[in-house]
């Protein structure tokens, strides 16, 4: 009993560490979502920066599992747009898993949340509530493919939307893979991202890094939408 009240305090001290250090350099390069949820028990922090020519995001997202296999996320995003102040925007996400993703099968999730930020300038508020199944499918060892089909309600702008999004995940040895995806929503200019993850701790840390773009001509605007992403992942033990 008094190794498991250890091992807790430890990994809860542990997680808390997590925290502190995503706060400071932010990893979920991928806008398309995996059917997988965090390990029963667990926790995971994922934070990330995003820059672009005329903008920088800073997001932090930690989640837990603790019942029902689902995964419990609430997060932050302090971003900075040139010519506009400074916002920040507060995330709120329920993932539940529905089928567990086995090697050379597939894998179910559906996850429900919600994204605000509050503007003294009513076109510039967000309040949007969003609904997304992933599904994945494993290609082999650490080989996957993703499938998001999704639907957001923009309230403050009084419209809703589908979303969708496709990903690829391709190993080049046990520490480096290789990543692709293109996503969007209906009624805006779909993306596209291209990067790398890296195992620096297998299972436990990983450092993600992206270049993306809007699909279009190449050209002046096409150079001032494209961005570059570095994040950091962290995998919590089981606390309990």
């Amino acid at each position: 009993m008094r190794y498991v009240i250890s091992k807790t305090v430890s990994a809860f001290f542990w997680f808390n560490l997590v925290l502190a250090s995503g706060s400071a350099f932010a990893a979920r390069p991928l806008n398309t979502d995996d059917a997988n949820v965090v390990d029963p028990q667990s926790c995971q922090d994922e934070s990330w920066v995003k820059k672009s020519k005329t903008s920088i995001e800073r997001w932090i997202v930690p989640g837990c599992n603790f019942f029902g296999d689902t995964e419990i996320s609430v997060g932050a995003n302090f971003q900075s747009d040139t010519g506009l102040e400074s916002a920040q925007y507060h995330l709120l996400q329920a993932k539940k898993r529905w089928r567990v993703l086995e090697q050379d099968s597939w894998g179910l999730s559906t996850t429900l949340g919600t994204l605000q930020h509050t503007s003294r300038v009513a076109s510039e508020t967000v309040d949007d509530v969003y609904v997304n199944v992933p599904i994945t499918w494993s290609m082999g060892e650490d080989r996957f493919t993703h499938l998001n089909l999704g639907w957001v309600k923009h309230q403050a702008q009084g419209y809703g939307a589908k979303t969708w999004g496709l990903a690829f995940e391709q190993p080049f040895n046990s520490h480096v893979i290789g990543i692709l995806e293109t996503y969007g929503e209906e009624k805006q200019s779909s993306k596209y991202q291209v990067g790398l993850r890296f195992w620096i701790i297998p299972q436990r840390v990983q450092i993600d890094t992206t270049l993306g773009n809007v699909w279009g001509p190449s050209g002046h605007g096409a150079l001032n939408q494209r961005w570059f992403s570095m994040g950091l992942r962290l995998l919590s033990p089981a606390l309990y």
